[in-house]
């Protein structure tokens, strides 16, 4: 699992409170974590020749299985606890083994891709964040639905994989449908595959809702681009539990780093879900972003 995906996704469903504390202190803790989303600070270079990337030393160039980097000894770059002195290899996220970063001035990298990560833990945002405002939490938000898995792909799943996106603009992979209601209102959302999570597979609803909108001052208004709602995966089709206090903000709610994937029009639904992560907000509760 990537830096990025590690924590923003969550556990599945809590039947305490104090479980529920807990999920909210990590969230929190992972937020202003060093490889949290406030601490990027440069994830939008691509590295396809030969070049320096803002704002580490190095000349990075990219390779199979991950980049290069050339450095001098007093540049002060570090991989994986060696220091750099000529050119060495910094293998990917999907390695077995990905490689780790460190620069004199307190900044380390990582390699997704081909593109170099550049992380800050004493950034300006981490220096900034407070908590994550949250709904509070309600058992009245816990509900059922029924998951039916697509028939590999036929049918109107063709549609569904087209339509729904990761940050990237690539297509991710339709599990199927979840299927439940909101008081008179009956909902079919389209659900994606998520990386595993301590073993488990898992699946992903990306959502938005009435909540979803720009007036960050309205206490009933949550991050514009929507939410993560993630839940085990119980592979044929049957009744899946729903807990909406679980709704998680995406990466690209703490930073403009990075980019955010598009709810599918399945999962635009008419009605206010006041449960769950609503922004990142500062001590004076204002948002961060």
């Amino acid at each position: 699992m990537t830096d990025a995906a590690a924590a923003f996704a969550d556990h599945g469903a809590f039947a305490d409170h104090g479980a529920f504390a807990d999920h909210i202190a990590e969230r929190d803790r992972w937020a202003r974590g060093p490889r949290g989303p406030l601490a990027l600070v440069n994830d939008a270079q691509r590295v396809d020749h030969a070049q320096p990337v803002w704002p580490v030393p190095g000349s990075w160039a990219p390779t199979t299985g991950g980049l290069t980097v050339t450095a001098a000894a007093d540049d002060g770059v570090v991989v994986d606890g060696v220091p750099v002195d000529g050119t060495v290899l910094v293998a990917g996220d999907t390695a077995v083994v990905p490689s780790a970063v460190a620069f004199a001035d307190g900044f380390a990298g990582t390699v997704s891709g081909s593109t170099l990560r550049v992380w800050d833990p004493a950034a300006e945002p981490v220096q900034r964040f407070d908590h994550i405002a949250r709904f509070d939490r309600s058992d009245d938000w816990v509900r059922s639905g029924t998951y039916v898995p697509s028939d590999d792909g036929a049918g109107d799943d063709r549609e569904a994989r087209g339509s729904v996106l990761d940050a990237a603009g690539d297509a991710l992979p339709v599990a199927g449908h979840i299927e439940t209601a909101f008081g008179s209102t009956t909902v079919r959302f389209v659900a994606v595959r998520s990386a595993a999570f301590r073993g488990a597979p898992r699946l992903q609803l990306i959502v938005q809702d009435a909540t979803s909108t720009l007036a960050e001052d309205d206490p009933g208004s949550t991050y514009s681009m929507g939410r993560f709602l993630y839940l085990d995966d119980p592979g044929a089709a049957g009744r899946v539990e729903l807990d909406w206090n679980l709704l998680v903000l995406p990466p690209c709610a703490f930073s403009y780093q990075f980019a955010c994937p598009i709810p599918p029009e399945d999962n635009r639904v008419p009605v206010p879900i006041t449960a769950g992560e609503r922004h990142p907000v500062d001590a004076e509760d204002s948002v961060l972003h």
